[in-house]
């Protein structure tokens, strides 16, 4: 039963009994994975607040043969993400990542890249007053990374090149179509320039997109579509995703 070192972002936890949790943990060096925690919800735990939702920590594990679940033996905060839940609608787009990424990322997978694209996406939300942004590069990568984006220049249906088209999305197919094949489903409009904005997700970090431009109202029109994608990958609905809708997605939070 060897001990195993990894880098880790808690997604969620749940009880197990009345002492312990099974933690859900996307890892750098393991991928996605479920760990037990003999104990944690004692008053006093040694692991004190370090598995919460939001922790970015250092553990380390046992893995046992033939056994679903890995055990924590001991962790170290690396950085916390906690102080976001006091604001509502970052907390809800903290939350819908951990959704996604549980239904998208297949468990056992190492996935560097989407390691890196979570946490940079987490400090984001920290160091910003919007979602938008943050949460359209989430939703571009993840897809790409996860093998679902399909190319967004050219129409799902006839394969008409898009550029300075009027372009439309829907909810049972990923990818954007043209006015004409839009009748095929009941689909929406989305901004001609969102394209431009697509490609712009796609070459430059988040960080530097978030210091160097200001908010634009056209993240959010990128979102619902990448979104709509998301949730259709998922092959189910997302709760997250149907609480950040009621309230509104807005892009000026503070």
């Amino acid at each position: 039963m060897p001990l195993r070192e990894t880098e880790a972002i808690v997604l969620r936890t749940y009880r197990m009994g009345e002492a312990d949790k099974i933690i859900s943990l996307f890892s750098r060096q393991f991928g996605r994975i479920r760990a037990a925690a003999t104990g944690a919800q004692r008053p006093k735990s040694r692991f004190g607040g370090l598995l919460e939702p939001l922790s970015y920590i250092r553990l380390w594990l046992f893995e046992r043969e033939n056994r679903e679940l890995f055990r924590v033996n001991s962790a170290e905060l690396l950085e916390s993400f906690f102080g976001m839940q006091r604001d509502y609608h970052v907390q809800l787009a903290a939350q819908y990542m951990s959704e996604a990424a549980e239904r998208l990322l297949p468990e056992r997978e190492v996935n560097e890249r989407a390691f890196r694209l979570y946490l940079a996406v987490l400090r984001g939300l920290k160091t910003t007053s919007e979602i938008d942004r943050p949460l359209a590069y989430f939703d571009y990568w993840l897809l790409r990374l996860g093998g679902f984006l399909p190319p967004l220049g050219q129409c799902i249906v006839c394969g008409k090149h898009l550029a300075g088209e009027v372009i439309y999305y829907g909810q049972n197919a990923v990818g954007f179509t043209c006015g004409v094949c839009r009748r095929l489903e009941n689909r929406s409009r989305v901004p001609s320039e969102s394209l431009a904005l697509l490609e712009q997700i796609s070459k430059s970090p988040l960080e530097r997109w978030l210091t160097s431009e200001s908010q634009t109202p056209l993240a959010g029109d990128v979102r619902r579509p990448l979104e709509a994608w998301v949730e259709f990958s998922a092959e189910k609905k997302l709760l997250t995703l149907e609480m950040l809708s009621a309230h509104g997605q807005p892009t000026e939070l503070r």
